[in-house]
């Protein structure tokens, strides 16, 4: 045998070798898997109170606002005030003694034309201190809506305020929304971004009752040692690195987030039913806006079982680079699997349009705002990534959009319940479930294998149920718009 031979021979047996320590790997993890799964199956790890709640931003302000207004009713007066103090670092401002009672904390507070989404009006001897918030868990930025909310603030407070902007990860306003040359000349000591989760954060989702579980999730989360413990589909990255780095000293403290301040107030808190209200909080930022695709329980099983087999480690790696070609790939084929459940919906459900039908479905992977199925050109679910994630359905503007006034009417006449309008969309909202698909590929793969299943049903029973409602109020601003008016036949 020649020497090429010898090193084809090799090189296929190393090959060899490689796969099968891959599948090995997954056969000795498995049990240990599925007994982390067991374990969160008695614990409920995975369940999380905000799924039942208003998680929109006008909801997610509203529990902000109330838990940092001293007199509101969980009862721990300036406590959690003090904490968002002290997580921005704005050490001489104090609202603790007699004048906690006298902070004054507005949702929705009118600047003109705009509305700031919190003020927190906090009274100091050389005159009130104005903690402002911008939350953006979903929207994105508007033309020059940081600007006008910082001259509003210069004009009503002088220097004495600060305007902190919540995005669900890092990332600074959009340019349109908060020039570069602006911020660095005039805002720099009155702007902070303090996101929902930071990007160096852990996504666990573990809670426990019991004092060791506590302790040991505490431990891992850093709460112990932490110092503190408008709408249309809105991105959820950061920009672009050289306006990020320019930036760089809008970010608040090391690594914190909206989730270390819930944490802290947790912490804090001497009442047990805030303490796991606090807690559900704190869990829901990270599973919400963090990328976690699996409990810490499960995270911890893995770690520690490649810590004492470390011979795995390749094929640990090998594993983590083929998955986002095994994701998409799935996530793919599990869009297509929607388009045709519609498909056969529609020929049973909606006889009459079936002639007309056009589904289509269109999936590019990372690419934001790429990733789609529409119903006749009206009815859309998409997603605003990156990723097969943020999915939202509704309805896009007709055609020509100068009857899109008498579709809104239409549509309301029908009992539409969809939340939102804005530029192309008569009306959307967000899915209030199944909104990721990065941490459902297992599901989607199981419901591929069996033809369907509660999140394959989730999806196309919403479709449908918007294209019910929404076609008959097409075709009526249709008949209307090709009626002759009284003063045609006049």
């Amino acid at each position: 045998m020649d020497s090429v031979s010898r090193f084809l021979n090799h090189v296929e047996g190393v090959r060899q070798a490689r796969n099968a320590d891959c599948v090995r790997l997954l056969q000795e993890l498995t049990p240990h898997l599925l007994a982390a799964r067991e374990q969160d199956r008695h614990l409920a790890r995975h369940f999380n109170v905000f799924r039942y709640l208003r998680d929109d931003e006008l909801g997610l302000s509203r529990i902000i606002a109330d838990l940092l207004d001293p007199t509101e009713e969980h009862g721990q007066g300036a406590t959690y005030l003090e904490a968002m103090l002290e997580l921005l670092e704005l050490w001489d401002v104090a609202p603790a003694g007699p004048d906690s009672g006298r902070v004054r904390v507005i949702t929705e507070r009118r600047t003109g034309g705009r509305f700031i989404d919190i003020t927190v009006d906090i009274p100091a001897d050389r005159g009130a201190f104005c903690l402002a918030f911008e939350n953006k868990p979903y929207a994105d930025d508007q033309d020059r809506q940081c600007i006008d909310y910082l001259e509003f603030l210069k004009r009503e407070y002088g220097e004495r305020f600060l305007l902190v902007y919540l995005p669900p990860r890092y990332r600074m306003p959009e340019e349109a929304s908060l020039p570069l040359a602006e911020y660095r000349e005039h805002w720099t000591k009155h702007f902070r971004v303090l996101p929902y989760v930071a990007d160096d954060a852990q996504h666990g989702d573990d809670g426990s009752s019991d004092e060791a579980g506590g302790a040991l999730m505490r431990a891992e989360s850093g709460v112990e040692d932490a110092r503190s413990g408008d709408d249309a589909p809105a991105e959820n990255t950061a920009t672009d690195q050289e306006a990020t780095a320019a930036r760089g000293d809008a970010v608040v403290g090391d690594g914190a987030s909206l989730a270390d301040w819930f944490g802290t107030c947790w912490k804090l808190s001497e009442a047990e039913r805030l303490r796991w209200f606090l807690r559900e909080a704190q869990l829901y930022c990270r599973r919400h806006f963090g990328d976690s695709t699996m409990t810490d329980t499960e995270a911890r099983y893995v770690r520690e079982y490649l810590d004492e087999n470390p011979r795995h480690l390749h094929a640990a790696f090998a594993v983590h680079r083929a998955w986002p070609a095994l994701k998409h790939d799935v996530c793919r084929r599990f869009l297509e699997h929607l388009r045709d459940r519609v498909e056969r919906r529609v020929s049973k459900k909606m006889p009459k349009i079936r002639q007309d039908l056009q589904v289509d479905c269109h999936y590019e992977g990372e690419k934001r705002w790429s990733n789609r199925l529409r119903l006749m050109r009206t009815i859309v679910i998409e997603s605003d990534g990156p990723g097969p994630n943020g999915w939202y359905w509704g309805v896009l503007d007709p055609n020509p959009k100068t009857l899109r006034e008498k579709l809104l009417a239409a549509l309301k006449r029908r009992g539409f319940s969809l939340k939102h309008a804005s530029d192309g969309w008569a009306q959307w909202e967000y899915l209030p479930r199944y909104r990721h698909w990065d941490r459902r590929v297992p599901e989607l793969v199981q419901e591929l294998a069996d033809g369907g299943g509660k999140i394959t049903d989730y999806y196309v029973n919403g479709l449908l149920n918007i294209a019910e409602k929404a076609m008959p109020a097409f075709d009526e601003v249709e008949r209307e718009n090709r009626s002759p008016s009284p003063s045609d036949d006049a």
